[in-house]
């Protein structure tokens, strides 16, 4: 239970105390600013509980920002890298090989799991004194006026004032209508079985994704021989082969991935997701903005959902530190259309790209799998192209904020975001 006080004033109040509302109070812990944190879960203020058995692929962009908010050094034993990525399309002979050569650094990505990352980021902010965190609070009423914007936690009589609310409460956000954010939505009928493997052969840090006619199936490195797998399913048949015994759900593994990664031996407990598509192209008014999971939700063929929640961290929290810095008013309309504006273009295109990528690979209408093998064989010897996808899907390419290149924000003058090719 929260030991401040039921009602007070802050600058900005984040509604959501998961990966990327806890990151983004850690942002902005340094300028100034008052900032009090909104999770919903009781216990131990971990935004994540142990029990969470998701993994998460960091990429090379979202390792930066984690730096920047000065999390870095306590993730990194606790993340396994991705040097090479493999890529194949079930029945057909095209490959791709991705390294982290091709984009200059040492690694591609990482793999950690949710509830450890999660953890450091509640440690941290533990230590953050400025940052109020309320928990547990629900919030389930806003209303609007003026200069500020009142949030109300009913069941435990909370009301708090602030020039600006984010909302980062997840997919399943309840407060976006209550702001008048309109989210278009599509079912994908498919589900994803996420376990964690053994397996005979030592990976180096390889990582595989197999398309195949029910969807990918991602295989993330961790520590030793194991791997995490991400099996995307129909949304019928993912929880059948959940319950399947350990020994029969590691055969069809095996015949549908084949002996690349050695023989399976062995898989913890499996959970399933169902998978849709969310978008919110106008993530913000008056007063209220949306990042993360609440502006947009993807299908996770490509590992980017939380790396694109923190990019929208990276851009927000340096918009207001230059806004704070200036005496600009951080909840208006003019501010929070800017950043909507600033984020739009990447947001469009990773939603497409994903989306894209999902009809192209669970497509059995004749002759597009032969596209989809000259494709990937072409790919794989176009070394520039590989580039350029990677540095997209890396965080390397575009305008880079601050944060993204590894640098915490200032409180003393605006630190304008340098372009990258």
């Amino acid at each position: 239970m929260s030991t401040k006080a039921a009602n007070g004033t802050y600058d900005i109040v984040v509604i959501g105390g998961g990966l990327v509302g806890t990151s983004l109070a850690l942002a902005l812990h340094p300028l100034g600013l008052r900032v009090a944190l909104l999770e919903a879960t009781t216990g131990d203020n971990t935004p994540a509980p142990a029990t969470d058995q998701r993994t998460l692929a960091l990429n090379w962009g979202s390792r930066q920002i984690l730096e920047g908010i000065g999390a870095w050094c306590q993730v990194k034993p606790l993340a396994s890298p991705i040097h090479r990525l493999h890529v194949s399309d079930a029945g057909h002979s095209g490959i791709t090989r991705l390294d982290r050569t091709l984009i200059g650094q040492s690694a591609l990505g990482y793999v950690v799991p949710a509830h450890s990352l999660s953890a450091v980021l509640a440690a941290q902010l533990t230590t953050c004194g400025t940052i109020d965190h309320y928990t547990p609070a629900i919030c389930d009423q806003v209303s609007v006026m003026d200069t500020q914007a009142v949030v109300r936690c009913s069941a435990t009589d909370l009301s708090l004032t602030a020039r600006l609310v984010v909302l980062a409460d997840g997919g399943r956000s309840t407060l976006r209508q209550q702001f008048g954010l309109d989210a278009c939505e599509k079912a994908y009928d498919q589900a994803v079985l996420v376990t964690t493997v053994l397996t005979s052969k030592v990976h180096g840090q390889l990582a595989f994704e197999r398309f195949t006619l029910g969807g990918p199936l991602a295989l993330l490195p961790l520590a030793g021989p194991r791997f995490a797998l991400a099996w995307t399913l129909p949304a019928a048949q993912a929880p059948v082969l959940a319950s399947l015994p350990e020994s029969i759900f590691l055969a069809k593994l095996q015949h549908c991935f084949g002996d690349r990664a050695g023989t399976f031996l062995s898989a913890t407990a499996r959970h399933v997701f169902p998978l849709h598509l969310t978008d919110v192209p106008n993530a913000a008014t008056e007063r209220a903005v949306a990042i993360g999971n609440a502006a947009h939700v993807m299908h996770p063929v490509a590992g980017q959902g939380l790396n694109l929640g923190l990019r929208d961290v990276a851009e927000l929290a340096e918009r207001l530190q230059a806004a704070h810095h200036e005496e600009h008013d951080i909840g208006s309309t003019a501010f929070l259309t800017a950043y909507v504006a600033a984020r739009r273009g990447q947001t469009r295109r990773v939603l497409s790209f994903t989306d894209g990528l999902v009809r192209l690979f669970s497509n059995n209408v004749p002759g597009v799998g032969l596209v989809r093998n000259i494709g990937l064989n072409l790919l794989d010897i176009a070394p520039p192209i590989k580039r350029t996808l990677l540095r997209r899907t890396t965080g390397l390419a575009g305008r880079l904020p601050r944060l993204a290149r590894g640098l915490p924000l200032q409180t003393h003058a605006k630190t304008p975001a340098i372009p990258h090719g």
